[in-house]
């Protein structure tokens, strides 16, 4: 229904006068065009200039970060920035009164009779119509010298806002159901060929929907939904999860109701108010940047039961929030009454949850006897990181120096304490002063959940009622449908509901076509000859017209080019930042987002995943086409490409060794490859390859019988059967028939004796030579040690031993000494360390997660096992073993040696610490503790050994003498020792203001930029990457991810050499997830442990192995330098530990993260370059030359005491910092 305006006011003078003006120089335009031109050119550059100008002093230097820098003692709400004022500013149109930043359009009809009649007719002699929504809002605004009637009729008002928003609602979705028969939709294709076919159009069409295009509807939120996992694609998870609520009780509401009048009374001024503290809130976070630069934020607007509104905002920040920032700006706790009054009333009276629970049973809150929110929330003294991606915040209990307050339930005054408190930002709140809960949600386990509750979209009242059309998505949106008052009226004030930034630019996605067109029964066959242009035929289009869009990916063109709507045409952005080397071409913010597609579309799915990974295709022809070869299909098209999972990319991967390994590299291959990469006929594999596989063996018998004309027999092939089942049970610890191969020809005995053999394989001659050799060699405290150590052993009495040994002590040669010592006596001794790097270091080493089948998830199980039983390999041997060495232990989780003890107890039947098995543990506590995804300082203390409670049993050793001073007799050396020491037990002074160290000349060489740092470290890397013992004894650390992969990928680029590029296959393994994570998302995650996506290396590079694929050989930290790169393989070569020189295969193999909340698989080639390391992979590692990075300092407990000790003597150590300073964390809890 529209509504005709009755007389217009007489023209305001200015706009006559401006009109006349227009008039009085229209014909002079065509004279000065050019002339106005270059004005307009001259207005845009000085408009430029004092844009920024504003925006420098509307950014208030003197917040930024200021969440950061709380004072308890400052008016911050006083701020005339963040003050909305009153309602004083009266419009000069209709003399409606707003607040000073309220831009409400709707104030300026001023032409409707100011009578309360609803008597108006929709018809208009002038066209110049009324919508409803606009007349009903004109109708609820304050007038100065008028009286509004309906405003002060309570719940009447509430009454009739309801009652007109219902209808505008119910008339907008009556056009939509009742124009669904004239205006219906096709994919073209389907249009073309039923008219083609028959001519008849009544058959054509698809089923009434409600579009996104309806604001609110399921269809609309859901896009929101999958734009923020478009930001989260560009910029990772959001940092912070904002949640403000409207207080009634604010002034500006109180201050404007009538005299009797409660805030339920006036929903209208509740509306009006919140929408311009949002505002303002929102300028605080972006503009103000009161946590930093905001990268990319959004939010939306809801509504509770009671009809007050809120906001779900989120926010990216450019500088990511790290884990121990937290407690810096979030709060869950009660503020001191004496210090911070103000704060503490606010926080009592607008964060306090319930309470519920026991103290109130019968909260809202409550079902089933538990509290839906999780309330009361747990007592602890430092933030720890949760098991759902959100911080379990500080909240110190009464006996912990926590505050309690009072409150009244059910006419009861009960105390209670921080446990009932919800996070809050100290400074947001003090501005505000209502309901702002803050959460912090830098875990990628909270993505899923926070992109769909923040687009949830609106309450329903009623559940469980079912349409007799449940393809009638309008009477499902509908039905149960609640309105409050609020949101009615917000509605009818036109504000928004959701506001984000950047914008998302929807792109389309069909076959080819297939687009979708819009016809009624008339114009169906012109339409159908003449097929609408659509974003997807544009980009091809312009990708043959345009070089620039050549180069870029689909998703990436709307930061380059805008749509125009009205032509279908893809256009370059006039403004914006330039492109270098690409003149006339701006950039922008923009984003661009495919529609997601089902794989039952399976085509169209394929076309999706081809336009994600090829660049500038000019047509859907050349999508098709790979290497010159033009497939029947997209399927076959992204088989070429290799962006699918199949058989036949492990086939490919054995036919490329074929080429250029030798057998026992083929069989290995196919060992790592049936136990990690599970092909489903696996033995269609073994009978196409096992020639291949066998050969060596083949060839040994023609020399031991000196026959060349022998044949290769099933004798052969059972042998090669045998082979490879030994390495699978080294491996993954499986038999051939468990993967789904034939099993050899071989007694059981001897398969499950493997294990054994492995450990009985050394030759105790050998040994024993390297005890009578060595054991003289130990000075004072390494033969206590040594003889402590072997009297227990010899006792059979069991225990735990910790080793604490720093850098240089010897550790390493008194635990090679003892594992030679048992093994010369063939028993056994397990030698195990925390990292690949120091399994390589011991004879026989092994990683503790691969040798005793530790569960990857240790930080989120409560009662961790091995998966060894006793009828397994491993079981037999732990029953038989006599000692366990576990090597850098202080980096393992307590929960990984609490396993091993409920392991050994059940395996060897013995209640006893251990089993009564003796373990000893080697390691120094200065150096890096448990890593805890995103984890917090506490978290880190609470994963370390010295929390368990099995450490109340330890017996420590020390070794303190420096054998490299006494071995070098090197003065520097022995000052380099002290002065490692100091930096590693917290010594060295710190700078009260900074919080930094200063670092000294004579411990180190300093250099100026990465450059300078590289030269240092890879002098002539251009010819030196060749030799393989100088590559392994250097290296570059840094704290942090980014850095380390920008270093490596400018090394990589000084060695001469063509880049391949290896992009891994990702996907969803549960068919629900599939729309909700497109594949560019997949793609985008960068996970710590994980190689990247888009994998680019150079033959001669250094890389790093990420999985225990064989070990020893092939562990998890072993260094290795690229000899061969073939599509489907890497050939390397081990440089450093006991296997150095020798030749391996690495093939792609699925990973699937353990903390994600899908589940998500990555086939990948499991390597990451290695020039460059974090200081946490390197532990463990002797360097003869190391340079750190420490541009972004250290962050957690003993990194760079780490980083420093990788080498013996200042001259080989080259630190970049700024002014010789840098952040050197210690905890003095884990030294204790």
């Amino acid at each position: 229904m529209y509504f005709k305006p009755i007389a217009t006011s007489k023209m305001p003078r200015e706009r006559r006068a401006n009109i006349g003006r227009r008039t009085r120089h229209a014909s002079q335009q065509q004279v000065y065009s050019r002339n106005l031109r270059e004005e307009r050119k001259n207005i845009i550059r000085e408009n430029d200039r004092l844009r920024h100008r504003v925006s420098t002093r509307r950014s208030l230097a003197s917040y930024n970060r200021l969440a950061f820098q709380y004072d308890p003692t400052a008016n911050y709400s006083d701020d005339e920035n963040l003050d909305i004022g009153r309602m004083t500013t009266i419009c000069r149109y209709c003399n409606a009164v707003k607040f000073k930043r309220e831009t409400v359009g709707l104030l300026l009809l001023v032409s409707i009779n100011n009578s309360f009649n609803f008597a108006f007719s929709g018809v208009s002699t002038n066209n110049k119509n009324l919508s409803a929504m606009n007349y009903y809002a004109y109708r609820m605004m304050i007038r100065t010298h008028e009286e509004n009637v309906i405003l002060k009729c309570g719940r009447l008002f509430q009454q009739f806002a309801v009652d007109m928003y219902v209808k505008v609602e119910t008339e907008r979705l009556a056009f939509i159901r009742f124009n669904q028969p004239k205006l219906r939709s096709e994919d073209y294709i389907h249009l073309r060929d039923a008219i083609h076919s028959d001519g008849d159009v009544q058959n054509i069409g698809r089923l009434t929907i409600l579009p996104s295009t309806y604001i609110g509807s399921p269809r609309h939120m859901h896009e929101y939904a999958q734009d923020a996992m478009t930001y989260v694609r560009n910029y990772g998870t959001p940092d912070l999860f904002i949640t403000v609520t409207c207080n009634p009780k604010w002034t500006e509401i109180e201050r404007e109701l009538e005299p009797g009048q409660k805030p339920q009374d006036r929903h209208d001024i509740i509306a009006r108010v919140f929408q311009q503290k949002l505002k303002v809130m929102m300028d605080v976070l972006t503009k103000y940047r009161v946590f930093g630069d905001t990268r990319c934020y959004m939010y939306l607007v809801e509504w509770q039961k009671r009809g007050l509104p809120y906001a779900h905002i989120l926010i990216w920040l450019l500088n990511k929030l790290h884990s121990n920032e937290v407690d810096d700006i979030i709060s869950a706790e009660i503020p001191d009454p004496v210090t911070d009054p103000r704060l503490h009333d606010i926080v009592t009276t607008q964060m306090v949850h319930g309470p519920c629970g026991a103290l109130n049973p019968l909260s809202p809150c409550m079902a089933d006897g538990k509290c839906t929110k999780r309330y009361p929330r747990p007592l602890v003294a430092e933030t720890v990181t949760g098991n759902d991606g959100y911080p379990v915040y500080r909240r110190r209990s009464k006996e912990d120096n926590g505050r309690t307050i009072k409150v009244k339930v059910q006419n009861q005054e009960i105390e209670i304490g921080n446990e009932f408190i919800v996070p809050y930002c100290p400074l947001l709140s003090r501005i505000f002063e209502t309901h702002a809960n803050v959460e912090s949600c830098h875990s990628a386990k909270s993505i899923k959940y926070l992109c769909k509750y923040v687009t949830k979209g609106s309450d329903m009242a009623v559940f469980g009622i079912a349409s007799e059309n449940v393809n009638d998505e309008i009477s499902n949106f509908q039905m149960g449908r609640y309105v409050s008052t609020n949101e009615a009226l917000w509605r009818l004030l036109s504000f928004q509901i959701h506001e984000r930034y950047p914008t998302v630019v929807h792109l389309a996605v069909h076959l080819e076509n297939g687009q979708r067109v819009y016809f009624t029964e008339a114009n169906a066959t012109q339409r159908a000859e003449r097929p609408p242009s659509t974003t997807l035929t544009s980009f091809f289009a312009m990708c043959e017209a345009d070089p620039f869009a050549a180069t870029l990916m689909y998703v990436e063109m709307p930061k380059y080019y805008t749509w125009n709507q009205s032509t279908k045409k893809f256009q370059r952005r006039k403004q914006g930042t330039p492109v270098p080397d690409w003149p006339q071409v701006f950039s922008t913010d923009a984003l661009g987002r495919m529609y997601t597609v089902h794989p039952r579309n399976d085509e169209c799915f394929y076309l999706r995943l081809l336009l994600v990974n090829v660049r500038g295709p000019k047509s859907f022809a050349h999508l098709k086409t790979v290497n010159g070869h033009q497939c029947q299909t997209y399927r076959e098209a992204c088989q070429l490409l290799g962006l699918l999972e199949n058989d036949s990319h492990w086939d490919l991967t054995l036919a490329d060794s074929v080429v250029s390994s030798n057998a026992y590299q083929i069989r290995t291959l196919f060992a790592i490859i049936i136990t990690t990469c599970f092909p489903s006929q696996p033995i269609q594999l073994w009978n196409k390859y096992k020639d291949a596989i066998c050969e060596d063996i083949l060839h040994r018998l023609r020399i031991q019988t000196n026959n060349p004309d022998i044949q290769i027999t099933d004798e052969i092939y059972n042998e090669g059967l045998i082979l490879i089942e030994d390495q699978c049970l080294t491996i993954a610890n499986k038999l051939l028939i468990e993967v789904g191969m034939i099993a050899p020809n071989r007694s059981m005995h001897d398969a499950f004796n493997q294990e054994l053999n492995r450990e009985l394989q050394y030759n105790v001659d050998t040994l024993q030579e390297f005890v009578r050799n060595n054991v003289p060699l130990l000075n004072e405290q390494q033969k206590q040690v040594y003889k402590t150590l072997m009297q227990a052993v010899d006792n059979n009495t069991g225990g735990l031993f910790f080793l604490d040994a720093p850098g240089g002590t010897g550790k390493t040669f008194v635990i090679s000494l003892i594992l030679a010592t048992i093994r010369s006596r063939c028993d056994i001794a397990l030698a195990l360390a925390s990292s690949g790097i120091a399994a390589t270091l011991l004879d026989g080493g092994r990683t503790a997660h691969s040798a005793l089948k530790l569960p990857l998830n240790l930080n989120t199980i409560d009662t961790p096992t091995c998966n060894i039983s006793r009828s397994s390999a491993m079981g037999k041997l732990l029953m038989q073993c006599k000692l366990i060495v576990w090597d850098e232990c202080t980096m393992a989780h307590k929960k990984s040696l609490e396993a091993l003890n409920f392991t050994l107890k059940d395996l060897r039947r013995n209640n006893n610490i251990f089993g009564g098995l003796m373990i000893l543990l080697a390691g120094d506590f200065r150096q890096t503790l448990p890593v805890v995804p995103r984890g917090t300082p506490a978290d880190e203390l609470n994963a370390c050994l010295k929390a368990s409670p099995l450490w109340n049993n330890v017996k420590t050793l020390s070794l303190t003498t420096n054998m490299r001073v006494q071995l070098q007799n090197d003065q520097s050396a022995a000052q380099f020792s002290k002065q490692l020491l100091d930096l590693g037990n917290g010594k060295v002074p710190v700078d009260a203001t900074s919080g930094l160290i200063t670092l000294t000349n004579d411990f180190c060489r300093f250099v100026d930029t990465q450059l300078v740092l590289i030269e240092n470290v890879f002098p002539n890397i251009s010819e030196n990457y060749k030799n393989y013992a100088w590559l392994s004894q250097r290296a570059i650390l840094a704290a942090k991810n980014n850095d380390v992969h920008a270093l490596n990928f400018t090394i990589q680029s000084k060695i001469a050499g063509d880049l391949v590029t290896y992009k891994s296959v990702d996907s969803i393994t549960n068919p629900d997830d599939v729309v909700n994570y497109p594949t560019e998302f997949l793609n985008s995650l960068e996970i710590p442990g994980f190689p990247p996506h888009n994998f680019q290396l150079k033959v001669g590079t250094v890389i790093l192995i990420l999985r225990n694929l064989n070990p020893p050989r092939l562990c998890n930290g072993t260094r290795l330098s690229v000899k061969r790169l073939m599509p489907n393989l890497i050939e390397a070569t081990i440089i450093n530990g006991k296997y150095a020189g020798e030749n391996v295969c690495i093939p792609r193999i699925p990973m699937i993260p353990t903390d994600l909340p899908f589940d998500f698989k990555r086939l990948q080639f499991p390597v990451r370059l290695a020039f460059a390391m974090t200081i946490n992979k390197s532990q463990g590692q002797s360097l003869s030359v190391c340079g750190i990075n420490l541009e972004n300092h250290c962050f957690s407990h003993g990194q760079l005491y780490v980083a420093c000790s990788r080498v013996g003597k200042p001259s080989a150590l080259f630190v970049l910092t700024s002014d010789q300073k840098t952040k050197n964390v210690v905890y003095q809890r884990a030294l204790q």
